[in-house]
């Protein structure tokens, strides 16, 4: 029995929240029309504050009925932990493993045991300067990405 009332608290909550997400979602598509589509709605540690994710990972927050539309950064401040980097940094992070490595070209100095990936325009001063730094570092192996930017 007492599954059964946990599961159908759980049921509950959950049916809540996806009613809570759509009113969200309803009422910001009425307000908003040029707002990009929504690709999620999460309630944030704090009560009654919702982010409202649009472009993969432009974060945005809401009250529980869409009233109002916040653009900023949100920090709790018990941790001093910056909660929109921090989630921003989880939904832009990118494998090692899933990089297009042969696309890359490898230069390995030492036993290479050392891995980065590194992606430069080459007519970029500063890359150039991080390219010399570079050198000094032993046992790396450096996958170089071109990202040619500043030339048309």
């Amino acid at each position: 029995m007492k599954h059964l009332l946990m599961a159908l608290g759980l049921a509950l909550l959950s049916l809540g929240a996806s009613a809570q997400d759509a009113a969200i979602r309803k009422n910001l598509a009425q307000r908003l029309p040029n707002l990009p589509k929504i690709d999620e709605v999460r309630a944030t540690p704090m009560p009654g504050l919702f982010e409202v994710r649009i472009n993969h990972s432009e974060i945005f927050y809401t009250d529980a009925q869409g009233n109002f539309l916040i653009d900023g950064t949100l920090i709790d401040t018990r941790s001093r932990i910056n909660l929109t980097e921090e989630r921003q940094n989880k939904l832009t992070a990118i494998n090692f493993k899933d990089l297009p490595l042969k696309d890359a070209f490898t230069l390995v100095r030492g036993n290479g045991k050392r891995t980065i990936a590194v992606f430069e325009d080459p007519n970029c001063g500063f890359c150039k300067r991080f390219e010399r730094d570079l050198l000094k570092v032993n046992n790396i192996t450096v996958h170089v990405f071109l990202y040619p930017i500043l030339s048309a």
